[in-house]
């Protein structure tokens, strides 16, 4: 079975439950797109089966939890992992070395940033605990950038109903917009910040 379709069924079934599991193993890594996932989550508040602030709670605390355990395993078991993943699966490979290249640049802030860019979003984790970020700081960013893309794809699952497809495009745009704005206000910052330090 598809693993959208399962994801779906689970949540319409067991509700909370399925909401934190499924969102546990898209953070984790697994193949569950957020972009299918989160609005689908967003049609169930619409359709009254479960509340959007139960909804939304739930799909941050299930997106932390995932987000710890890449965490754990870039800690514990470092670039070789990145290595047999990128290997394993190699149209992850972008989305790695721009993780890694994020996370060596600009440290705990990229952590939250890259939550908000799918596909990095997850793998930022892994670089995380390569580099031994404080776990509290981490678990505190993520929260953040979590919390800010769970809104947004569970409200738009809630406004725009059963057109998950229309959701994916218009994700697929953002992500490409957020990515410019976020690479021009990177620029900036670090070009002050320069500035400040060579006067």
């Amino acid at each position: 079975m598809d693993f959208n379709i399962l994801a779906e069924n689970l949540i319409e079934q067991y509700g909370l439950i399925s909401i934190f599991l499924v969102v546990m193993l898209e953070y984790a890594n697994f193949p569950l797109p957020s972009e299918v996932v989160l609005p689908f989550i967003g049609i169930m508040v619409a359709r009254g089966n479960v509340d959007f602030a139960s909804a939304l709670m739930v799909s941050v605390a299930g997106g932390i939890v995932g987000s710890i355990t890449n965490y754990l395993l870039g800690l514990y078991f470092g670039k070789p992992l990145l290595k047999h993943m990128m290997k394993k699966y190699p149209k992850t490979q972008p989305s790695i070395r721009s993780s890694m290249w994020w996370m060596d640049k600009y440290g705990k802030i990229s952590v939250m940033l890259a939550r908000v860019v799918p596909i990095a979003r997850t793998v930022i984790s892994i670089p995380a605990g390569i580099n031994k970020m404080n776990i509290s700081i981490f678990i505190l960013y993520s929260t953040i950038g979590i919390s800010i893309w769970n809104t947004i794809l569970i409200f738009l699952g809630y406004i725009l109903g059963d057109n998950l497809s229309l959701i994916a495009y218009m994700v697929k745009n953002y992500s490409l917009i957020v990515g410019i704005l976020l690479a021009i206000v990177i620029a900036i910052f670090y070009s002050k910040k320069r500035k400040k330090m060579n006067q």
